[in-house]
């Protein structure tokens, strides 16, 4: 009999109420920095294409309130689970109470199809998503990101919450 580990990690796409580079995705980034520190969660959300793909880990009972709290957010719509799994308690978002950067939907076959449709998605694409997400905040936790609303290599989570509060 498997014990659970009271930890989940969870993988879901939605659509952005605004175009790219909007500050509403500045709203979200700092509000998610502040809230998610306080219960243990951690995580990092991609805009890609006109979708928002966001990876989670955390305390399962956390995770609920923080997904029904999601849903139910204005500044996204069709919010689509794609992963939802036990985890172990160490998080690959090391450092990350939330993350954000840009990423190339095509990269991952996952750009929108006509008509502004997502494609479907297997367990494995979610799964590979999920890992690429994760390798990504690694890499920009180490060396930092190009993309302007993305925390600097070195940057304290203060002093980029001041920074994000200058652009927004």
């Amino acid at each position: 009999m498997s014990r659970s580990t009271g930890y989940r990690r969870i993988l879901y796409r939605s659509i952005p109420a605004e175009a790219d580079f909007h500050r509403s995705d500045i709203a979200i980034l700092r509000s998610a920095i502040r809230n998610n520190a306080r219960v243990g969660i951690t995580g990092y959300l991609w805009r890609a294409n006109g979708q928002f793909f966001q990876a989670l880990h955390g305390p399962e009972a956390a995770l609920e309130v923080l997904i029904a709290k999601i849903k139910s957010d204005p500044r996204h719509a069709e919010m689509e689970i794609l992963l939802d799994t036990e985890a172990d308690p160490q998080t690959p978002f090391a450092e990350w109470s939330m993350g954000y950067d840009h990423f190339l939907a095509m990269e991952l076959g996952v750009d929108l199809e006509e008509g502004d449709e997502r494609p479907s998605l297997s367990r494995a694409q979610a799964e590979e998503i999920y890992a690429r997400i994760a390798s990504a905040a690694e890499t920009a936790r180490l060396f930092g990101s190009g993309f302007p609303y993305a925390r600097r290599s070195g940057e304290t989570t203060e002093s980029y919450l001041e920074r994000l509060a200058e652009i927004g």
